[in-house]
Formats: structure tokens, C-alpha cells, sequence
């Protein structure tokens, strides 16, 4: 007798979840009619929205001559680990800025590409350095909520069936005159301060 009690409120359970699921597809259909006003389905798949303008404000706010510090892992309060100047300015176009930056008391200087594809919806970050050979390549991800883009390493071999790589920096700006770019794992973060 349990057994069919058990049975018959699992049966009026489904038919429930069954009536429920009809019922909302049926609304949501009517639903569609009305807000288009024509009788047509809506899209199935949302739009994404465009991050053209944001990105042209953020890399507007980037152009310039900037005093930057970096703290290693383990240096939370200390003197900074490597300090430094980068200039980036336009190249082309507003969304793409070029960059070189030389270090205090070194001879290592580097050099490379900020931007946004509109095509993609992603920006890019390329690096190279007079003490390495091989160039850093990124592709980056626009926060929605903040000005804030994290950025993702792209392999330049890469191997198939390998799983994406895990995120691998964050560049915030904090206002118009800092910003700050840290690893995902901790392993550094540097200020940026306008000059």
C-alpha cells in the first residue's frame, strides 16, 4: 500500500511538472505575439551587446604616460619588486594603443599592442621583450559590471584537444589618473599611476 501511494504521487508529480512545462511554453508563445505585435516567434537566441563604445572609453583613458610598480608574491608592503614607465598612444585608430615601457635601473625595455577586435567583441594584448624570445599573446573579456577586462593566454603552438587555458590577468581601470593589472594567480600585480 505504500508502494502505490508512493507511485501515485510520484504519477501526479510528472503530470504536474508535465502541465507546467505546456503551460509556460503556451505563454511564452503569447507572450512573443504580443511584444512583437506580429504573430512571430521571438529569436531563440539573445543578441549579444556590443562592447565598442565601452572599450573605446577605457582605452581612451589608457593613452598616455604612466609610472608603474610592480609587487612580486610574497612583497605585499614592501618596495615595489620592478618599477618603470609606460607610454602608450593610438596607433591607427582609438581602438588600438601601442606601448613601450622601460624599466628603472635595467636595461630590459619591452613593447606591444593593446586594442579591441569589434569583430570578435574581444580585446587583445601582445608583449615582447629585449631579455625573451617569445612574445606574450592575450586575448581579453570585458567585465559588464565594471572597467575591468581579464585576459586569457593564447598559445602559440597549440595542441589539440587541450582544454582552454585558465584566465591569466585582470587590467582594472580604478579612475582616470590608476589603474591596476594583477595575476590571476597572485604571482604579481602592479599599479599604474598617470605621469
Amino acid at each position: 500500500m505504500g508502494n502505490v501511494r508512493r507511485r501515485g504521487s510520484a504519477e501526479v508529480t510528472a503530470c504536474l511538472l508535465a502541465a507546467a512545462v505546456s503551460l509556460a511554453s503556451g505563454l511564452a508563445a503569447q507572450g512573443a505575439k504580443e511584444a512583437t505585435g506580429r504573430g512571430r516567434p521571438a529569436a531563440t537566441a539573445a543578441r549579444s551587446t556590443s562592447h565598442v563604445q565601452p572599450a573605446r572609453g577605457m582605452l581612451g583613458d589608457l593613452v598616455g604616460t604612466w609610472r608603474f610598480e610592480i609587487w612580486f608574491a610574497g612583497n605585499f608592503s614592501g618596495t615595489p619588486d620592478v618599477s618603470g614607465i609606460r607610454v602608450l598612444k593610438a596607433l591607427f585608430d582609438d581602438l588600438r594603443l601601442e606601448w613601450t615601457e622601460v624599466l628603472d635601473h635595467s636595461q630590459v625595455q619591452g613593447q606591444g599592442l593593446v586594442g579591441f577586435d569589434p569583430s570578435s567583441d574581444r580585446f587583445f594584448s601582445t608583449a615582447v621583450y629585449n631579455v625573451g624570445s617569445a612574445p606574450e599573446l592575450l586575448t581579453g573579456i570585458l567585465d559588464d559590471a565594471q572597467p575591468s577586462i581579464t585576459f586569457y593566454p593564447i598559445s602559440i603552438s597549440p595542441g589539440a584537444g587541450e582544454a582552454p587555458p585558465a584566465p591569466s590577468s585582470t587590467l582594472a581601470v580604478l579612475d582616470h589618473d590608476h589603474f591596476g593589472w594583477t595575476a590571476q594567480d597572485r604571482a604579481w600585480r602592479a599599479v599604474f599611476t598617470r605621469q
